[in-house]
């Protein structure tokens, strides 16, 4: 699909805002009218509001509708609101789009036939065909359903059979209600709908400015939402990172011994040799160190439960929490965002959640029995699609592509190893899986995390046992193995040039390996986390999180965040306590998350100093 220009894209944008407020300029008018005294105008513009075919632009209202006409039998009803949706609506979109309104038509008629032969009402398909039977006996996929009525069990039959099925009813209501919500923003909207639209951004504007005073400032400010003081209950690895970039931060003051490691397109583990570990420190260097400071602190109370999920969406604007009680909120932490807030109570279990880093308002939740479920965060519409391995059921981590709507899932076959690990590449547009590998690693591993870089071209799959295995995230194949020697390895990210990789573990430990060298251990520091003093003080994957520009690294052992630089290894700064535990944890580009279990969620803001 082309992109539109800026200017389209502006309007669109301009648009769909003012249909938002739709509610609100409604509210002026009345109040206007009762200020003029026009109150016979007043008493019209009600009646005509009780009467709006058009539903206040609310897709699902429409959408409702028109399957409750379906389904109710009514199809003079319905084809007749069709009719004026398509005079209203469609004949603003462009003619590419035909095809499109053309097809709904077809399955809404085929709803209604369906529910029909389910009501055992055949007379009314009857009627149906008596009137429309020889047009559409013209189109060939039509003619199986010419004689419905004379079919006894038509959910039996192979050309009906998908029909029937409650989840073809399911994907045409979303599929409808996604393409009626593009259908809006296209119209031309007069111009005083705007008038929100202008007034909500000089006041996000004000507050903008008013934070940026702080910032400058240098103010840390503790506050609380809702809840008062917040308490409560293939190729080489070069063909993937380019040329070389070296770090003038870490610099080896002596290569290691040993030689790079065989590339291996094997599926067996690749077992090599410890690194000479005494020959390797960090050189200090003239240029200083990133450091983080955080200016201001929120306070949220989104849940009732233990958080166990929670992450920012690809702009930040939006964060995603998922509870013990399977609740699952998606909402903003800037009071004055405009973005949707919802609430679901899940009828399953969700074991990862990850964000569409292009399509933004897309949020996928991966379930315990396999499924990857798609929630559009605009309609709050769900889709349901099987990725299931059965030899592989128990999911390891999923990682989002930036350069894609595809998903890299790692999944094993028992809960408490991840010896035996598959790889699964998940097109979340085409809703199949595209690739998917077995690929075995040591007997003793009990977890594995994963990395991809900027263009989603590498994966990094890093095993508790202290192996990495560095894969084409395209073709799944093994193009080069690291043995780390360490145990407990719970993160692994790659670098901001992508050029090596750093490694953590549960005690705090922080290494970073060579990607052209296999072998060559470049730094190693620890990360103050107090593992020692408290033995409960040890990290997660969960709980462990790097900025976007991999300069900084951000761990919850307990109840608290701690960001440190990564070349030094020192204490940038720390958040305030929460009142229990953290369960997870996760950064954007200018702020930061930790939920608890006693459901509270803490949104630090950084900046660099």
């Amino acid at each position: 699909m082309s992109q539109l220009s800026p200017a389209t894209a502006d309007y669109v944008l301009s648009a769909k805002a003012g249909i938002e407020s739709l509610e609100y300029i409604d509210d002026l008018l009345r109040e206007y009218l009762l200020f003029r005294g026009f109150t016979s105008t007043l008493q019209a513009f009600e009646s005509d509001l009780e009467q709006d075919r058009d539903q206040g632009f609310h897709a699902d209202k429409i959408v409702d509708e028109l399957l409750s006409m379906a389904r109710e039998l009514r199809v003079d009803s319905l084809q007749e609101y069709w009719k004026y949706l398509s005079f209203r609506f469609f004949s603003h979109l462009s003619p590419k789009y035909q095809r499109t309104t053309k097809m709904f038509e077809k399955r809404l008629l085929r709803l209604f036939l369906v529910s029909a032969a389910k009501a055992g009402r055949r007379h009314d398909i009857r009627t149906f065909m008596g009137r429309h039977g020889t047009e559409l006996g013209q189109q060939s996929d039509w003619i199986p359903w010419l004689g419905l009525e004379y079919i006894d069990q038509p959910h039996e039959r192979p050309e009906f059979e998908a029909y029937f099925a409650d989840e073809w009813a399911a994907s045409l209501r979303a599929a409808l209600a996604d393409f009626m919500q593009t259908v809006f923003p296209a119209m031309a909207v007069p111009r005083i709908l705007l008038f929100d639209k202008d007034r909500r951004e000089r006041e996000a504007l004000q507050r903008k400015l008013h934070i940026f005073e702080e910032h400058m400032r240098g103010e840390t400010k503790i506050t609380a939402h809702e809840v008062g003081d917040g308490s409560g209950p293939v190729g080489l690895v070069e063909d993937h990172i380019g040329p070389a970039v070296v770090s003038p931060r870490l610099l080896p003051a002596l290569s290691t011994s040993g030689r790079p490691a065989e590339l291996d397109h094997t599926t067996e583990p690749v077992h090599t040799s410890e690194p000479d570990r005494a020959a390797v420190h960090v050189v200090p260097t003239d240029e200083p160190s990133s450091v983080l400071r955080i200016s201001q602190e929120d306070i949220f109370l989104e849940h009732n439960a233990g958080i166990s999920m929670a992450k920012f969406s690809a702009s930040g604007e939006l964060i995603a929490s998922y509870d013990d009680e399977s609740v699952l909120r998606v909402w903003a932490p800037d009071p004055s965002s405009t973005q949707p807030k919802l609430k679901n109570e899940l009828d399953f279990a969700v074991t990862a959640m990850a964000w569409d880093r292009r399509h933004t308002h897309l949020l996928y939740l991966y379930d315990e029995s396999g499924f990857i479920h798609t929630l559009n965060t605009k309609s709050n519409l769900l889709g349901r699609h099987p990725v299931f391995d059965r030899r592989h059921p128990w999911l390891q981590c999923m990682l989002p592509s930036a350069a894609s709507s595809t998903l890299l899932t790692v999944c094993s076959a028992k809960p408490e190893s991840s010896s035996d690990v598959a790889v699964l590449l998940w097109d979340a547009a085409a809703s199949r899986t595209v690739a998917s590998r077995r690929l075995p690693a040591s007997p003793d591993a009990h977890g594995v995390c994963a990395a991809l870089n900027h263009n989603a071209t590498l994966a990094a799959l890093a095993y508790s046992s202290g192996h990495i295995r560095l894969i084409d995230a395209r073709s799944l194949e093994t193009v080069a193995t690291i043995n780390t020697a360490q145990r407990d390895v719970c993160a692994v990210e790659l670098s901001r040039d992508e050029d090596s990789l750093v490694v953590v573990t549960e005690s705090g430990a922080l290494t970073r390996w060579s990607l052209r060298k296999s072998h060559e251990l470049l730094a190693e520091s620890s990360l103050d986390i107090g593992a020692s003093a408290l033995p409960d003080s040890r990290l997660d994957c969960d709980r462990v999180a790097f900025t976007p520009d991999r300069d900084c690294i951000v761990v919850a052992p307990r109840d608290q965040c701690f960001i440190f630089n990564i070349d030094s290894a020192s204490l940038s700064d720390c958040t305030r306590r929460h009142k229990d535990l953290i369960s997870v944890i996760d950064v954007a580009a200018d702020r930061m998350l930790s939920a608890s279990e006693d459901g509270t969620v803490r949104v630090a803001q950084y900046r660099k100093v």
